[in-house]
């Protein structure tokens, strides 16, 4: 039996749109059993996800190796369905591994991240989610460059508020100047406050997301997270994705002093405290 194993990311967050991205410790796992006469899924995820071809994992690997044989999958995932935590992003790749395995294609990681940032249209979510850890990239004409990131040991204190995203965001498609330098000099910084692991100013810099308004302003909960944080010197919360989750970057020392106090806000949800994860896509 083949397991594939792609852990959540967090993507496009802060000054790092579309190019920085972090390994969460949750993960979707996708078993091959055994082959069949049709495709079956058998999958924990809601009867809104298909159980037979039609599912994305086997569309997406069909349409890579049209002549792949059908076999019986067993999908798992503790990713938190449409909340910006990467859910799609991980069935991307484990398909494009999915049809890699059986049709013995012999995809090395760039192949299989090119593909996989040409269909979401960046490569934020994918590198993290193919490399783990922290990584930053940048898709040019096709083609990704991509390297691992040095960053504080963080952990993500998520919160999940109690409804999904529905549609994403009504995003600008044009930016001023002023927001585009500023954006690119807050990452700049961002990477610097990393490299010489200074917390609060990386944290302030993450709050930099200026072009980010419009995922911002469907996310009321963020504005409260961020005040109640901002209490213990906690820096770093931000929207994970598209949203509606909040993810907040701690030091391990403070993510119990800051769990008790997000506490108090009542917040409808649930507050997740997550590591990050040091390897990505897996194969065993």
């Amino acid at each position: 039996m083949i397991t594939i194993k792609v852990p959540a990311t967090l993507g496009n967050f802060g000054p790092g749109v579309a190019s920085l991205g972090m390994a969460l410790d949750l993960s979707l796992t996708v078993e091959i059993i055994e082959a069949s006469n049709v495709w079956v899924v058998e999958h924990n995820l809601g009867d809104t996800i298909p159980y037979d071809e039609t599912n994305y994992i086997v569309a997406v690997a069909k349409k890579l190796y049209p002549d792949i044989t059908p076999h019986v999958l067993r999908v798992t995932s503790d990713i938190p369905l449409r909340q910006g935590l990467g859910s799609s992003t991980a069935a991307l790749l484990a398909a494009i591994e999915l049809a890699n395995q059986l049709g013995e294609l012999g995809l090395d990681d760039y192949t299989k991240l090119t593909l996989a940032a040409r269909t979401e249209g960046q490569p934020a979510n994918v590198t993290a989610a193919l490399l783990g850890g922290v990584t930053a990239s940048y898709l040019n004409d096709g083609n990704v460059f991509a390297s691992g990131v040095v960053a504080p040991e963080y952990q993500a204190v998520i919160y999940l508020p109690d409804y999904q995203r529905t549609d994403k965001a009504d995003k600008p498609t044009e930016i001023t100047l002023a927001d585009a330098t500023g954006t690119a000099a807050a990452g700049n910084m961002l990477l610097a406050a990393w490299q010489s692991q200074q917390l609060v100013l990386a944290g302030q810099l993450l709050e930099t997301d200026n072009i980010q308004r419009a995922v911002i302003n469907d996310v009321p909960e963020l504005g409260a997270i961020r005040q109640a944080s901002h209490a213990l010197d906690v820096y770093g919360s931000v929207v994970a994705g598209d949203g509606p989750a909040v993810v907040t970057l701690v030091a391990p020392n403070q993510t119990q002093d800051l769990l008790d106090v997000l506490a108090y806000l009542d917040l409808p949800g649930e507050f997740k405290v997550v590591d990050i994860a040091g390897t990505g896509l897996t194969v065993f």
